[in-house]
């Protein structure tokens, strides 16, 4: 078992505004997105608890019909199967962390992820 960093880790390039780094474990995924201002992530769910921490910039996020703004430093929890969506208000870095193992994503089934900022 060997310690890694962020730059250890492939970029995966999904769009122009969207890429990401992730660490796979047996029953959990951490992810590091780098997200371009003006990004939309579409409205979505999943089987798995979402905690999701902002590292720089900016990000408004609708979670069943609630909104929040999460700015650098500052942290939240998405249910398990809550319906959600996201704003990129400013070019922002977010680390999220799975509890339960993101397979969509090994699959390569993310299309709420596939857009573009506008």
């Amino acid at each position: 078992m060997k310690g890694v960093t962020w730059e250890d880790i492939p970029v995966e390039r999904i769009t122009n505004s969207v890429e990401r780094r992730v660490v796979w474990g047996d029953n959990g995924t951490f992810a590091r997105l780098t997200l371009a201002g003006g990004t939309h992530v579409g409205k979505h769910s999943h089987a798995a608890e979402q905690f999701t921490c902002v590292i720089d910039g900016a990000i408004r996020l609708k979670i069943d019909e609630q909104e929040v703004l999460l700015q650098t430093g500052e942290m939240l929890v998405i249910p398990a199967n809550a319906e959600h969506e996201a704003w990129v208000m400013e070019d922002c870095i977010v680390w999220d962390f799975f509890t339960k193992r993101r397979n969509d994503w090994e699959e390569g089934k993310n299309q709420y992820l596939d857009v573009d900022s506008k």
